[in-house]
């Protein structure tokens, strides 16, 4: 698992791109789930966190070369500024891995309205 801080600015759309690998070779992740979780407190539950988005990744040459993307609208990052905590889970059959975690920094928008 890698701890790394990310930024958004509120309001922003973004697409993030996740790799799965093995041994340097892509593994198929056609069906399998991705799970971005963002909650104001590290220990508050998952029914209270203010982000829940996940996707199934589709068969397709992308996720057959362990390439799959999580899209946030800007309704989902129509949050308060601030800090909150976040983690990527990937999810299959008999796999499941915490493999993304740290802060996610809201920081404001320049341009109002």
């Amino acid at each position: 698992m890698r701890d790394l801080n990310l930024q958004i600015v509120a309001e922003d759309t973004k697409i993030y791109t996740v790799r799965l690998t093995r041994h340097n070779l892509p593994v198929n992740i056609s069906g399998w789930s991705l799970f971005f979780t963002v909650k104001k407190d590290f220990n508050d539950l998952d029914i209270d966190a203010v982000i829940s988005k996940s996707v199934i990744f589709p068969n397709n040459t992308d996720s057959i070369n362990g390439i799959g993307f999580l899209s946030l609208t800007s309704t989902d990052t129509t949050l308060a500024v601030g800090e909150y905590f976040y983690d990527f889970k990937l999810i299959d059959i008999d796999y499941r891995e915490t493999f993304l975690r740290g802060k996610l920094i809201i920081i404001p928008t320049i341009l109002q309205g």
